[in-house]
């Protein structure tokens, strides 16, 4: 084999596999896995209050405290259920797949590239969607659901795993927005972001909910 071929076939070849399965590696994936399950639960328990709401109209849910957190409100409303099925249900669909990519990074199976690139944008859309809904409930429902804040919280966290599980993959590439990642992670700056993320739904719930 000539040195050419060698230099190519070292270009081509994946990060070494030691890397991935390292212990730092693993933690990443811990961060993904155990507010996956999390989210599981939290929309589980949704899908269970939704249900009842559908039989007993006039129930009141655990979670109903006070006219401002309010469960059942929350639930009944048409935001709950934009895309058709009740939110509740994609989420916990969303949450299986992230913890099922979860699972397999801490047992050191090591994803495709490509795998994990769409992990990482099916998480920030989720995020997305969760964010959106949270406005929603601030600003036209009115009312708060305490399943939905541990929701978007545990997005938040796996987006934070995800990101830096993709800078060590190197999944973006060398294109600007690859770079650019880099640089964030580098710096950190990746971690502010999912902070800052988290705080100003926090900051919208405030100013929604307390006119």
């Amino acid at each position: 084999m000539s040195t050419t071929d060698q230099g190519l076939e070292q270009e081509m070849a994946p990060p070494p596999r030691d890397e991935a399965e390292s212990p730092g590696g693993r933690g990443l994936w811990f961060a993904v896995l155990v507010p996956s399950l999390a989210g599981i639960v939290f929309t589980s328990i949704q899908i269970m209050e939704r249900i009842q709401i559908v039989e007993r109209p006039d129930t009141v849910l655990s979670c109903d405290i006070n006219a401002t957190i309010s469960c059942s409100g929350v639930l009944s409303a048409w935001q709950s259920s934009v895309l058709g099925p009740p939110n509740a249900l994609i989420g916990a669909i969303m949450f299986a797949f992230l913890a099922s990519a979860g699972l397999a990074g801490v047992l050191a199976t090591r994803p495709s590239r490509a795998y994990l690139a769409v992990t990482w944008f099916l998480g920030v859309f989720f995020l997305c969607f969760a964010s959106w809904f949270m406005y929603q409930t601030a600003f036209n429902i009115g009312l708060l659901c305490l399943w939905c804040t541990g929701i978007v919280t545990s997005v938040v966290v796996i987006c934070a795993g995800l990101t830096r599980l993709a800078h060590r993959e190197r999944v973006l590439g060398d294109n600007a927005f690859g770079r650019a990642l880099d640089t964030a992670v580098r710096y950190r700056f990746d971690l502010a972001l999912w902070v800052g993320w988290w705080l100003v739904i926090a900051e919208l719930l405030w100013l929604g909910l307390n006119p």
